[in-house]
């Protein structure tokens, strides 16, 4: 049995197949970063799926943000083998997952979910050019960067009347609660993305298609910025709810910049699945 997992830093979706590809299990648990959770945090997680598996896990394939990093991986191997210790463990970075999705075609890889990462993949090798420093520093037109974006309009006071009072029934906006979430909560990052949903639903909206606009400008001027030449050779593959909801955009933006080929993958894991 092989257990599939795809990891944001908001929620993580486990599937587990037989050895003709029957999906015998599906779960979506918080999301899994191991930048950002404990040990007895992923514990927690990793115990909750295992306890519902009624079958023998022989090989576990995780996905995540921050998967690349060697002492994640080791962190997470290690805390895998203790929930299924006869599964042999692959843990990989999520743009692997996006890269498998492909099917061993060349071309730039973009995720915009909770945070935002890129690559060009050239048919065998992941090309990374850009450091990842978190949702504090990059993750431009990710689910977290358009939460603050919209905070940012609603405190200071320059988000639209109508929009502001549907975002305020919405959510709980009290600043000591916001506050709290940002600087001591678990996962601001996904806190903030949380606040995203708003924009796609208001997203025919004057003032929102500006954000949206914004934001899809600082994807392509500094997420894609490295991959420009590849760009104008291959597909670019955009990955995540984000760029699955915004594709619309992204797409006139892409074509507007001369990039005539391009892909949404909403549910990478779903592609992979097939390969099995």
């Amino acid at each position: 049995m092989i257990l599939i997992a795809d990891s944001g830093s908001t929620k993580c979706d486990w599937h587990l197949y037989d050895e003709k590809n029957n999906k015998l299990f599906q779960k979506r648990t918080i999301g899994i970063n191991p930048m950002i959770l404990s040990d007895v945090e992923i514990r927690f997680v990793l115990q909750q799926v295992r306890t519902d598996i009624l079958f023998e896990v022989t090989r576990v394939e995780f996905y995540c943000a921050g998967g690349n990093h060697e002492e994640s991986k080791h962190r997470l191997i290690g805390l895998f083998r203790e929930c299924f210790y006869k599964a042999k463990v692959l843990i990989e970075d999520d743009l692997e997952m996006a890269a498998k999705c492909i099917k061993g075609d060349a071309g730039v890889l973009c995720i915009l979910g909770t945070g935002s990462n890129s690559c060009f993949f050239d048919g065998s090798n992941l090309h990374k050019r850009l450091p990842d420093l978190g949702y504090q520093v990059m993750d431009e037109g990710s689910g977290n960067f358009y939460g603050r974006e919209l905070l940012r309009s609603y405190a200071y006071g320059y988000m639209p009347d109508e929009l502001r009072k549907s975002f305020e029934c919405a959510y709980n906006l009290h600043a000591d609660i916001m506050v709290n979430e940002l600087y001591n909560g678990e996962n601001p990052s996904s806190y903030l993305a949380k606040f995203a949903q708003f924009l796609i639903q208001h997203k025919e909206h004057i003032f929102i298609k500006k954000l949206i606009k914004n934001g899809v400008d600082k994807v392509f001027e500094h997420v894609l910025k490295p991959y420009r030449i590849e760009m104008k050779k291959h597909p670019t593959y955009f990955v995540g709810s984000i760029a699955f909801f915004l594709q619309n955009d992204i797409t006139e933006e892409a074509y507007g910049r001369g990039y005539d080929s391009v892909y949404f993958i909403r549910k990478p894991i779903e592609y992979i699945v097939k390969e099995l």
